[in-house]
């Protein structure tokens, strides 16, 4: 019986030597992790002796040496990272791997009560921080370098307001980041930077700039603070400093631009004046119709002062608007700056340099704010009535468009529409010839700027207005082009919804929509188109109308008496006009059916035109249009339906 229990005893002690560590794997006596000397606070699992190792919470020592880690849960796979540094360990094995290359430890990892514990020399020299062991203590010492700056070299220590320098630090392999300190301005921070390259030593350069700003020359002393992903060293041997020299005040600069008209017409000539700093030995001047219209290198003083520098310059108005100027200072040490002062000069009539007083091209413009390269857009020309003929030119003195008939005969001007197929991108000028019919001429220019598009985007590329001659009340038709990716578009005034249009022609890579909008005086510049694509992203473009300020004719409405009638029937509409409608007639695809040149009544200023014409046709649903002419030759149309039997 005594023997039976010995073997009982000594069979159990084999089994607990197998499953339990060798040296207690929960260890009596306590283990300590220290950093730099700063004991590492652990909380529910505690750092332990496992087969003669040190093993700590891997998560909470990781953390606490600055890596960030991202865990897969499927491979128990840690990755640390840190700096430069990736490190990759799977639970459980002896391998870790430092940015692709791998190191074999005598202890794998562990899982022990739901915490994974790992040896502290694995974790700790993968992640760059030495270890050493304190047997009289039981202390894991960990040594972290602190980040330290080594050097602050700015590649000028004497540089102007305005200029642009680099300043290089170099810095231990722990810092991760920099901040620049102005200390002549309460520390406050004027850069920071946290990508560098990494040096043949293992020190660490970041090259950061600046552009010191300053009204008055003074000196700079800069401080260099290195930090790491946690937080910044700012203890006095992590950080240098450098002293910069700066001078203030000395970049080019102009003071005043004027110009002795404001208003003038196209033709005349502007003088322009600039008046700037000592440092300023030239100017450029550009417009919104010519990139770089002049340099000007000579100037003169006022009373002697030579920080009153005045340049001055003639310019002839060529382009009708308002027209910007940009005038650049500059020197020929440092070229032309950046920034620039402006002025507005607007363009109107023919000018007092006309030799012609009554031809005269009035007003010349383009509807579409957006233009783009082979689109073709509406150029509108107001004419005096002497005018007989008007071409319009390309630079090349080629012939884009020309037409002898004016679209409105107003009783003092013409309105003519002429058509320009836009062929470039960027900056396009053409000219507006106008004839008289003697065949004096005169000409102006008129500048736009086209860009190009993509069929996969969604853009409104053209709008057309129909009814150039329409006044205000009207209901205006137009044609807007977009990309083939518009769904549906809507016209807006203001944010009010007034229409939406879910038809279109010319399915593709370009898609057509018709449109019809009340246009008021007061309603007619806040109009504005937007097409929506398939999921809901949109563009929008101001729509732009011209209205015509003298009355002309119009159709009120009609009334289709007969909407379904039989062949050689009669077909009875009733059309009503205003009183400047001269003559009423209706057509079919073919020909003109009826013509009247008188209306049959008149209620209040409604003017009632009875319509009847026979039904040749057969169909159902046939189509007719109603068209109406005015006394100044203005034509407007509608159209109606009937279902025509056999």
């Amino acid at each position: 019986m005594v023997n039976r229990l010995k073997k009982i005893i000594i069979s159990l002690t084999l089994i607990l030597t197998m499953i339990v560590p060798s040296f207690s794997a929960f260890g009596a006596d306590p283990v300590y992790v220290k950093l730099n000397g700063v004991s590492i606070a652990y909380e529910d699992a505690q750092p332990q002796i496992m087969n003669q190792r040190a093993m700590v919470p891997f998560r909470k020592t990781a953390e606490t040496l600055g890596a960030t880690i991202e865990w897969n849960k499927e491979t128990e796979t840690a990755t640390m990272i840190k700096g430069d540094r990736v490190v990759v360990h799977t639970m459980r094995t002896q391998i870790i791997t430092v940015n692709g290359k791998a190191y074999t430890f005598d202890t794998p990892s562990a899982v022990i009560q739901d915490r994974t514990m790992m040896p502290v020399r694995m974790l700790s020299e993968a992640l760059g921080n030495p270890v050493t062991w304190d047997n009289s203590t039981r202390t894991v010492n960990i040594v972290a370098d602190e980040p330290t700056v080594v050097s602050i070299v700015p590649d000028k220590t004497t540089v102007n307001s305005g200029e642009k320098i680099n300043i290089a630090v170099t810095t231990t392999s722990t810092t991760d980041r920099i901040k620049i300190l102005d200390i002549n301005e309460n520390n406050s921070v004027i850069a920071e930077a946290n990508t560098y390259s990494t040096n043949a030593d293992g020190t660490r350069l970041f090259s950061i700039p600046w552009t010191p700003s300053v009204a008055k020359s003074t000196f700079k002393t800069l401080k260099a603070v290195p930090g790491n992903l946690t937080t910044y060293n700012e203890s006095a041997t992590a950080y240098k400093v450098c002293a910069i020299s700066i001078n203030g005040d000395i970049k080019p600069k102009i003071t005043s631009f004027n110009a002795d008209k404001r208003d003038v017409g196209r033709g005349d000539k502007v003088k322009l004046t600039i008046e700037a700093n000592a440092n300023t030995d030239r100017i450029r001047i550009d417009s919104s119709t010519k990139e770089k219209l002049v340099e000007l290198t000579n100037y003169k003083l006022i009373d002697n002062d030579a920080n009153r520098r005045v340049f001055e310059t003639e310019v002839t108005m060529e382009d009708r608007g308002d027209i910007e100027f940009k005038a650049y200072p500059g020197n020929v040490s440092s070229g032309y700056e950046s920034t620039y002062e402006s002025l507005k000069i607007t363009v109107g009539g023919t000018g007092s340099a006309s030799s012609n007083d009554k031809l005269k091209i009035n007003d010349t413009f383009i509807l579409n704010d957006e233009i783009y390269v082979d689109e073709t857009v509406n150029l509108i020309v107001k004419t005096s009535t002497d005018i007989d003929k008007i071409e319009v030119l390309d630079e090349n003195d080629k012939i884009i468009d020309e037409t002898r008939f004016a679209s409105i005969k107003n009783g003092s001007e013409y309105i003519w529409e002429m058509d320009v197929d836009v062929k470039n991108s960027g900056r396009n000028r053409v000219y507006i010839v106008a004839y008289d019919k003697d065949k004096n001429t005169t000409k102006e220019s008129l500048s736009f700027s086209a860009s190009t598009y993509s069929n996969s985007d969604l853009a409104i590329i053209n709008m057309e207005q129909r009814d150039i001659g329409a006044v205000s009340g009207d209901s205006v038709k137009f044609i807007i082009r977009t990309t083939g990716q518009a769904e549906y578009i809507k016209v807006f005034e203001g944010s009010s919804e007034l229409t939406k249009v879910t038809s279109y022609s010319n399915d593709g890579s370009v898609r057509e929509w018709e449109i019809k909008v009340n246009v008021t005086t007061s309603n007619k510049d806040s109009l504005k188109v937007v097409a929506y694509d398939k999921n809901e992203r949109q563009v929008s473009s101001k729509l732009n109308v011209y209205l015509d300020s003298q009355a002309s004719g119009k159709i009120y409405d009609y009334d289709l008496r007969t909407p379904e009638v039989y062949k050689n029937e009669y077909i009875r509409i009733d059309v009503f006009t205003n009183k400047a409608i001269k003559k009423v007639w209706i057509e079919d695809d073919n020909a003109r059916l009826i013509l009247k040149t008188s209306y049959d009544s008149v209620s209040g200023d409604e003017y009632t035109w009875e319509m009847k014409f026979p039904a040749e046709e057969v169909g159902s649903s046939i189509r007719y249009t109603i068209y109406a002419e005015d006394e100044n030759g203005k034509k407007f149309d509608e159209t109606f339906r009937v279902r025509v039997n056999n």
